[in-house]
């Protein structure tokens, strides 16, 4: 009968085993490792270019007109005409709208007969005075005469006090119409015919053509870093041929509560004819000053506390880690003034992945 073996020798067996299993499944994953590594990773790059020019980049605004008027009646009142609309051009003197008119008419015709019976007052007066001047003072007393002197001046004071209120319904009764008071372009109109108005609410908004402003919602660390009064270029949108420059006018001393930008008009010169209000433009700010390359945020890699960029060789197609100088940080991108020159392809995306001397492959359409 053969010996059976023991138990001991079993599991040094079954150990052995496992653990040449375990080797051959280590060195198979290390060589799909390997062979993954050794494959050219896809990267997607661009290729820098240096500009005599340090742009802002492009921000999109609208044309406004510098000069916006609200017009309005200086008393309230029934609109019964209306003569303009949004769009129409209007010229000084023009009439825009008119209030019913039946109570002030009234009230010039009664100031109107107040002054005519002040004036009769006023003439009786004045005979009285002049007879009692010649009176005295043979058959009239002192007093007499200063009496009817006493009620001259009265009844002169009562002319300039009706002359006065003549004046006033004769304003009012004027009022009553609603004149342009300059050249411009109806905006928007705030009342219909019918509708009772108060005083000085908005029944027109009267826009001047003259002088017109590009305004843009722009960040703070844009304006912060340049002068108040640099060139800014705008374009058309709709026609980016049309161009006209400008300076800028006016920044807003408070940012937008939702935005966080501040408001900022460009006061345009020699504006073209197409430069229609509420038109969109696109606004850039161009300062000369030492060559710099723009690159994306997602370029930006850390070496040690050097920013760095990966480059491509174009010889053998590895990446290498180029330290680079940065002239200023933007929101989405970043000015580089040293450490690369014109023509290097910079990855762009998956930049942590990436080690020195590691093969890549450049994507489709990833070279710019």
């Amino acid at each position: 009968m053969m010996p059976r073996p023991s138990a001991t020798r079993c599991r040094a067996g079954l150990g052995l085993a496992a653990a040449t299993l375990a080797t051959l499944l280590v060195a198979g994953c290390q060589r799909e490792e390997e062979a993954v590594e050794s494959q050219p990773r896809p990267v997607k790059t661009e290729t820098v270019s240096f500009s005599p020019e340090d742009t802002f980049g492009s921000l999109v605004g609208e044309v406004q007109p510098r000069f916006e008027t609200n017009l309005g009646f200086r008393q309230g009142g029934e609109i019964r005409e209306r003569n303009v609309d949004v769009g129409d051009l209007v010229e000084p003197g023009t009439v825009l709208a008119r209030l019913d008119i039946e109570d002030s008419q009234d009230a010039a015709r009664k100031a109107e007969a107040n002054l005519a019976a002040a004036q009769a007052n006023f003439d009786n007066a004045d005979v009285a005075r002049s007879r009692q001047q010649q009176l005295y003072p043979r058959t009239t007393s002192r007093a007499a005469l200063d009496n009817a002197i006493a009620q001259a001046n009265a009844a002169r004071a009562g002319v300039d006090a009706a002359q006065a209120a003549l004046r006033v319904a004769q304003n009012n009764l004027d009022n009553r119409v609603l004149t342009a008071n300059t050249a411009g372009v109806v905006t928007a109109v705030g009342a219909e015919v019918g509708q009772v108005v108060g005083g000085g609410q908005m029944v027109v908004r009267l826009a001047q053509q003259a002088e017109k402003d590009a305004v843009f919602q722009v960040p703070e660390s844009t304006f912060q870093a340049a002068a108040r009064d640099m060139q800014v270029e705008t374009r058309l949108l709709s026609n980016p041929q049309s161009m006209a420059t400008g300076t800028v006018r006016e920044i807003s001393p408070t940012a937008n509560p939702v935005t966080r930008n501040f408001n900022v008009r460009v006061a345009l010169e020699n504006v073209p004819s197409d430069f229609r209000f509420g038109s969109a433009v696109r606004g850039t700010v161009k300062i000369p000053g030492e060559p710099v390359a723009r690159l994306p945020m997602t370029a930006l890699f850390n070496k040690g506390a050097q920013p760095a960029v990966w480059v491509v060789n174009p010889a053998d197609s590895t990446t290498k880690l180029v330290p680079v100088e940065v002239a200023r940080f933007g929101d989405r991108d970043f000015l580089v003034s040293h450490g690369l020159a014109d023509g290097d392809r910079v990855v762009i995306a998956g930049t942590q992945q990436l080690r020195p001397q590691m093969p890549v492959r450049l994507l489709q359409g990833g070279a710019q």
